[in-house]
């Protein structure tokens, strides 16, 4: 995601730093900044597409071929995938590691403060940590359960 870009990338001088008689020239990044990682987003989503995968929705993306299925979710830099069929899952993976440079944590434990067990029974999903940081925000870390 923060790979190297193609393009050259240019911003306003911030207000605070405007030098006097240059106020209409630009500067020319050499680092990222905050929120520039939105442009490795925009490239990802456009690897995910010519890669064939569809946007349902702002973030997700399937691929179905002959009843397999591939489900993409990106949060900010965060990527998850899910599938019926772990070829096509490590075929998936081999591809964005050719792409990108990522590191794969293997399987999800932790999402958008949501804790997954997976296991032989299921997948499970459990939001304790959240709840807690409601109740200690509210000072009700020792109200009555009931």
């Amino acid at each position: 995601m923060h790979g190297e870009f193609q393009e050259n990338i240019y911003v306003h001088q911030p207000i605070r730093f405007i030098k006097e008689g240059r106020e209409g020239q630009v500067y020319k990044l050499r680092k990222a900044l905050y929120r520039l990682h939105e442009l490795g987003t925009v490239r990802l989503e456009h690897t995910l597409q010519k890669n064939s995968l569809c946007i349902n929705e702002h973030t997700l993306f399937t691929k179905q071929v002959r009843g397999n299925i591939l489900i993409v979710s990106l949060y900010g830099d965060d990527i998850i995938f899910t599938g019926n069929n772990r070829t096509i899952c490590e075929e998936f993976k081999h591809s964005m590691q050719l792409e990108f440079d990522m590191t794969d944590f293997g399987k999800m434990r932790h999402f958008l403060g949501i804790k997954v067990i997976q296991n032989e029974a299921g997948i499970f999903i459990c939001q304790r940590r959240y709840a807690r940081e409601i109740l200690a925000c509210f000072d009700m870390m020792n109200s009555n359960h009931v």
